[in-house]
């Protein structure tokens, strides 16, 4: 492979998210091991959490999650009021960090190796897409291989703002599949769009999920605040699902109310996990995400257009010349596509001016 060829990966990094688990249950994740090492050091909880820009109720039952899912403590904590009073690691907490950083440091070293000698093909098509879109992608992209073949297409799938924060780095991406128009803002701010601008690609809606058998179907989102919910799993504000969820909430009074109860997590997939496996009582994710969760069961979704939420697909000027991309993106917004997104969850795209 030439330099030239390869230059559109030179910004590419490979990222791993590790979980160690137990019985399925989870035990460590990036969150919870910076929570036991802030701990480590501050040998209490509140100050750990005020540390880690947390509140302390999240912070008590990260901890307690941790504990139960392992079968021992890991954190021992000594009662102390509101204030949350002492803690320190056990010795197997202390093992159990050491593992999960010998371990990250391996898997990290073994992935990105082959980073570098991955082929290049500039005759492909790049996309970056958005990461609720990852499941009707990969069904989508094996229809077009029937229909063509002879194009090679490469994807990468992430958080829409992350996929942007790479392309503005400089990294090449043909088509650009985004769950929100911010992104898509900033990549037009500098100059990254084609002249064509943006085509609606799907709609969606926001949905409580719960996999709690006691908790029954509730009435919408004011009783999320009743009893038997006491925990709830949003997505963090930094990623589009988090501002919708924070948009759909806000106008209805209660933002402030559910986010000191919320177990704010990375990503839409972490906000599943987190509902599957028990740890929250009750979740909001996508409608279309509810296609591939296991045990989980709707209690309500968001009307259509509170938030409105849109999927947009945009060719950039790395694609601007590329009949491939060009023929990837009238597969992906022909009625045949509609279709399996609809079957997926998602629904028609509003018709809107680019």
């Amino acid at each position: 492979m030439s330099n030239t060829e390869q230059e559109w990966m030179n910004d590419w990094t490979v990222g791993v998210r590790l979980w160690m688990e137990r019985a399925g249950e989870a035990v460590l994740g990036p969150g919870r091991l910076e929570l036991l090492e802030a701990i480590e050091r501050c040998h209490s909880i509140s100050a750990a959490a005020r540390k880690l820009g947390m509140s302390y109720r999240r912070a008590w039952l990260l901890v307690d999650s941790v504990n139960r899912a392992a079968g021992e403590e890991l954190v021992q904590r000594q009662t102390g009021g509101r204030a949350g009073g002492g803690a320190e690691l056990t010795a197997r907490g202390r093992a159990a960090i050491a593992a999960y950083r010998a371990l990250q440091a391996r898997i990290q070293q073994t992935a990105s190796a082959p980073l570098a000698t991955l082929p290049s093909d500039s005759s492909g098509v790049h996309v970056a897409a958005a990461a609720s879109l990852e499941n009707v992608l990969h069904c989508l992209l094996a229809e077009f291989a029937v229909q063509q073949p002879s194009i090679p297409v490469r994807t990468i799938c992430g958080a829409s703002d992350e996929l942007a924060d790479h392309v503005l780095r400089g990294v090449h991406v043909d088509l650009f599949l985004s769950a929100a128009d911010e992104p898509l803002d900033r990549l037009e701010q500098a100059g990254l769009l084609a002249p064509e601008g943006r085509i609606p690609l799907g709609a969606n809606r926001l949905a409580a999920i719960t996999a709690t058998p006691g908790i029954a179907k509730l009435s919408g989102p004011h009783a999320l605040l009743q009893e038997p919910v006491h925990s709830i799993a949003l997505a963090d504000p930094s990623c589009p699902l988090g501002r919708y969820c924070r948009a759909y909430l806000e106008p209805l009074g209660l933002w402030n109310a559910i986010r000191q109860r919320a177990l704010f997590l990375d990503n839409p997939r972490v906000v599943l996990a987190a509902v599957e496996s028990g740890q929250a009582d009750v979740g909001l994710v996508y409608r279309s995400d509810v296609h591939t969760a296991r045990h989980c069961r709707i209690l309500f979704t968001s009307r259509p257009a509170e938030p409105a939420i849109r999927y947009t697909a945009a060719l950039l000027r790395c694609g601007e010349q590329s009949p491939f991309a060009r023929n990837l993106l009238a597969f992906l917004t022909s009625p045949l596509a509609q279709r399996r997104l609809q079957r997926f969850g998602f629904q028609t795209p509003e018709a809107r001016p680019s």
